[in-house]
């Protein structure tokens, strides 16, 4: 006869491929809408002409603005990411009320929010998703049960919640790193066996069963045609580099450690922009209005900064823009996410994180081309080495980060350089006063009624 303990484990992977399923139903449906948004987004700014087109625009993002404001209001839940209130839920400081509400809510939210343009991403939206999906299924089958609700329901919350990272990104293995790094901060079987198979479930939905394109096209549809970093003695020659395979080796360590500081910074100035918004007192439809209201003549001049920034990877990728557009859109990127996350409207921070990751190492990889300490064919590695350091700087995750970027890449020859420069990245991030920015927000959050339940 099995155990209890063994008993709970099978139920945890039953229960957790179920989870997955639905989570992976739900982040495909979002994917596809703001992938949609992606495309006809730039169409529709671009046909804008006229006084009579301005006071459209207008309208509508007022109208957006408007939405955004009575969603907020109806479920305080539906603000922000959803990873500190998920990582306040599992240390038991709130609780999830009616998971299905938040769904649905935040769910519409998030589409027509990001769908208008505001800087922010999808990832961490999903997490909380996945942590509704498994929430609610733990009230359904254990309804009769507390003792059970209590004990499987946080599982099937850090499950679910490793599901939608994974479906999203479809990167299973972070999702299940991610529960055990991030939220859970510890180990055990139960867990493992939860995140494993909800992970799984998510991601063959996502891929198999929609086929909904991966998040960065560019870097999974094509081979990365780049040396690897534990073969620079052999390629030194082949590559066209002139530093030393040692010194070419630290030029990872210092894009870690340039991602590291500017990760400390960014995270600070992700609160500071949050207090600023509390201080001016912009709240309801004015908080919402001035980002999308901005979105305007962003929409018209710099479309690649709006939105979660997925394309703009994929340009980055593909393309070799010159230095100072680089600059300008690092800049606005960065300027722009500040004001959009600072009104903490429905929205994540990953993707945001990494398309400003990937811009930093696309500006150090120009820097070095152009000091001739390597050729242009090492672009691509900087750029995907600068998301995982300024994702390790910024979540303090290094581990997850190379994952994530391992399991997009599909290169498993970079996973040493990958934890390399996002160590280097966290260190020197720690040294400069960042905070894991999680953590940190859900610190600064105040708890409300429907928080407490």
């Amino acid at each position: 006869m099995l155990s209890n303990r063994r008993l709970l484990r099978v139920r945890l992977f039953l229960e957790g491929a179920v989870v997955g399923i639905f989570t992976g139903v739900i982040v495909a449906a979002l994917r596809f809408l703001l992938d949609e948004a992606d495309i006809y987004r730039p169409k529709i700014f671009a046909q804008l002409d006229g006084a009579a087109d301005f006071l459209l625009a207008i309208g509508v993002m007022i109208l957006v603005a408007e939405f955004l404001a009575r969603a907020v209001k109806f479920d305080a839940q539906v603000a922000g990411s959803g990873v500190p209130q998920l990582k306040g839920i599992l240390q038991g400081r709130a609780r999830m009320v009616k998971p299905l509400r938040l769904l649905a809510v935040k769910f519409a939210a998030t589409v027509v929010g990001i769908g208008a343009g505001l800087s922010l991403g999808r990832a961490g939206i999903s997490v909380q998703f996945g942590a509704a999906v498994g929430n609610v299924f733990t009230k359904i089958i254990y309804a009769n049960n507390r003792q059970h609700e209590e004990v499987e329901g946080n599982f099937l919350l850090t499950a679910g919640a490793g599901a939608g990272l994974a479906a999203i990104f479809n990167a299973p293995l972070a999702g299940v790193i991610f529960c055990i790094e991030e939220l859970r901060k510890r180990f055990s079987q139960e867990i493992l066996i939860a995140a494993v198979t909800a992970a799984v479930s998510a991601s063959f939905v996502v891929k198999i069963v929609f086929g909904v394109r991966p998040v960065f096209e560019t870097i999974t549809a094509t081979p990365l045609h780049v040396p690897s970093v534990m073969t620079l003695p052999t390629l030194e020659m082949a590559a066209g580099l002139t530093a030393a395979p040692l010194k070419f080796a630290g030029l990872f360590v210092l894009l870690g450690m340039i991602c590291g500081a500017a990760g400390a910074f960014f995270s600070k100035a992700l609160l500071f922009a949050l207090d600023t918004c509390d201080r001016l007192r912009l709240f309801g439809v004015r908080r919402f209005a001035i980002p999308l209201l901005m979105a305007i003549p962003l929409g018209m001049w710099l479309p690649q900064v709006l939105g979660c920034g997925n394309v703009l990877v994929d340009e980055l990728l593909s393309t070799y823009p010159a230095l100072s557009l680089l600059i300008i859109l690092l800049a606005g990127k960065v300027l722009y996410t500040l004001i959009c996350f600072g009104t903490n409207a429905p929205g994540g921070l990953f993707l945001p994180v990494l398309v400003v990751g990937a811009l930093i190492g696309n500006i150090f990889a120009r820097a070095g081309n152009g000091l001739s300490l390597f050729t242009a064919e090492w672009t691509t590695l900087f750029i995907i080495f600068g998301m995982a350091a300024f994702f390790a700087a910024v979540v303090k995750a290094p581990v997850t980060g190379s994952v994530l970027l391992l399991e997009l890449t599909g290169q498993f020859e970079h996973l040493t350089g990958l934890i390399v420069v996002s160590g280097a990245a966290f260190l020197v991030s720690d040294l400069c006063g960042g905070e894991p920015i999680f953590s940190a927000l859900l610190e600064r959050k105040k708890p409300s009624p429907i928080d407490k339940g």
